[in-house]
């Protein structure tokens, strides 16, 4: 079953329906975790007491509480949250699927001690290059009875056929969902959606979408890949994440909301925003729920942002020399301007 939205008429012309979407999209908020690379991963125990709350509030009941602990280098060790922690966040709502997120390249956790702490979703980002370094961590994710969760990052400097060898091996080592993240905020809504309609075809487990906001597209980045058969989808609170940001999560619940979703509350994360705009060190305009739900009235070219679109076409044009040298170049900004996500 799908979530339409109805065709209808402005300015006397006929206007397009907004995408089908599945109707039990699944929701990560990836607040404390992505937007911890903007305040040095140093939220306090009662900021993110207040996160997990206004979101659980929300309606999203799949909250992404940060790294487990690093034991690497010190840099690493700090954006790690420990499993007191962890529990204690698990603890203050019944109905919350708590997920973390391990880099692979730190010595690996106790996945059994995570497990115990309430946490049931791990999720390990890995480059195509490096997806079959995963399968012993995937096995023991799995023994600790833990949903497990192959982010492939970085997915605009790959090919398809790479993206399909990597989920290939994802899914054979056991991994039970595969998300595909646009790092670099890089790729375009027909991309997203053509990447996204490949897994789906040659993969049997869920595909999810996490995208980032370096072009403004985060938004139609998203529809266009749960358009495309993804089920799952990440964002945070007003956007918060490292490089251009990531999908706000306001502006995805109130569009689902406009479509249908009655289950999810816009309004109840407002309480938070004002916890992250201290966090981002940025005023934003404070729009409130009503004005934010009326995006479900619009029709699915614009929700697709063609106007972003033409905007980062505009900006690709007007740098001189070839093609090559102009994707050269986009490259090298992205590069240097826009720090990688997870």
């Amino acid at each position: 079953m799908t979530v339409t939205g109805a065709a209808h008429t402005g300015g006397g012309a006929q206007q397009s329906a907004p995408p089908a979407l599945p109707q039990d999209v699944v929701i990560t908020d990836v607040t404390l975790r992505d937007g911890g690379y903007l305040n040095g991963h140093s939220w306090t125990p009662a900021q993110r007491r207040e996160v997990v709350s206004a979101v659980a509030a929300a309606g999203v009941k799949r909250i992404e509480v940060g790294y487990v602990d690093g034991a690497g280098p010190v840099e690493v060790r700090r954006s790690g949250i420990a499993t007191e922690a962890i529990r204690e966040l698990a603890e203050r709502t019944d109905d919350v699927h708590v997920v973390v997120m391990a880099r692979t390249t730190d010595r690996a956790p106790d996945l059994a001690a995570v497990g115990a702490a309430g946490v049931r979703t791990v999720r390990l980002p890995t480059s195509v290059n490096t997806v079959t370094a995963l399968r012993d961590v995937v096995a023991r994710a799995t023994d600790a009875g833990l949903h497990t969760v192959v982010n492939l990052i970085r997915t605009s400097s790959e090919t398809l056929a790479s993206l399909l060898r990597a989920g290939s091996e994802a899914v054979s080592m056991g991994a039970d969902a595969l998300c595909v993240a646009d790092s670099n905020g890089s790729l375009l809504p027909t991309s997203v959606g053509r990447i996204v309609r490949s897994l789906c075809a040659e993969l049997p487990v869920p595909i999810g979408i996490h995208t980032h906001d370096n072009l403004g597209l985060a938004f139609a980045n998203a529809l266009a890949g749960l358009a495309a058969g993804a089920t799952h989808v990440d964002a945070s609170c007003r956007g918060i994440g490292k490089g251009g940001g990531n999908l706000e999560l306001e502006r995805l619940l109130a569009y689902l909301q406009g479509l249908g979703r009655r289950d999810l509350q816009v309004a109840a994360l407002e309480p938070v925003g004002t916890t992250v705009d201290k966090e981002l060190g940025i005023k934003r305009d404070q729009a409130t729920a009503a004005q934010i739900a009326a995006l479900g009235d619009l029709d699915y070219e614009q929700a697709l942002g063609l106007q972003g679109l033409s905007e980062a076409a505009s900006w690709a044009r007007s740098l001189s020399g070839s093609t090559k040298r102009r994707a050269d170049t986009i490259w090298a900004l992205q590069r240097a301007h826009f720090p990688f996500g997870d």
